[in-house]
């Protein structure tokens, strides 16, 4: 987690299970967390150790908040489950929604993870596997693109080995932070 001042007002988007909000419990943080799904809206918020967070279903695509409110705001692999036009719409939401000066952070998983290349392709690089949900793999360049009016602060790809059944396989995320 970035050192963010205490009362920082923090968007975390595609707040799924609450895993990434747990790690931003008791930092002092000012969070809203946003999901389009209602029932990860509820799941996240039966956490306990997440007291203080609000949380709102909302599309991240039209994000129901004014301009410039936050100071900063989480991109933890949302972006890799919507489809190309959806992506760009939420980047670009992210970045109305950011004060001057925020940042944006941002993980997706890399072209180079093990994953890519299964299930159904869908769009390039994009792929609906057996569960039904569809994940899209990023280069760094891609990356990079969806935020054409921000700077970007660091962007790098990190890999680590992960064995499956013996099988040792390449996981490869891309992180990144933009600033406005």
């Amino acid at each position: 987690m970035p050192g963010l001042f205490p009362g920082a007002r923090v968007l975390e988007t595609g707040c799924g299970d609450g895993k990434s909000l747990l790690a931003m419990a008791g930092r002092g943080w000012d969070i809203v967390a946003i999901d389009f799904s209602r029932e990860a809206v509820r799941i996240s918020s039966a956490h306990h150790a997440l007291h203080g967070v609000r949380f709102l279903q909302a599309d991240a695509g039209a994000m129901p908040f004014a301009g410039e409110t936050f100071d900063s705001v989480f991109l933890s692999h949302i972006l890799g489950h919507i489809p190309a036009k959806g992506r760009s719409r939420v980047a670009s939401e992210a970045g109305r929604v950011l004060i001057p000066g925020g940042a944006i952070f941002l993980r997706v998983f890399s072209v180079r993870d093990f994953r890519e290349g299964t299930g159904i392709l869908i769009e390039p690089h994009t792929f609906r596997r057996g569960d039904g949900i569809l994940t899209h793999y990023f280069s760094e360049h891609e990356v990079e693109s969806l935020f054409p009016g921000l700077v970007p602060v660091a962007l790098r790809t990190v890999e680590w080995s992960l064995r499956v059944k013996g099988e040792p396989l390449l996981r490869s995320e891309i992180m990144a932070e933009f600033r406005k």
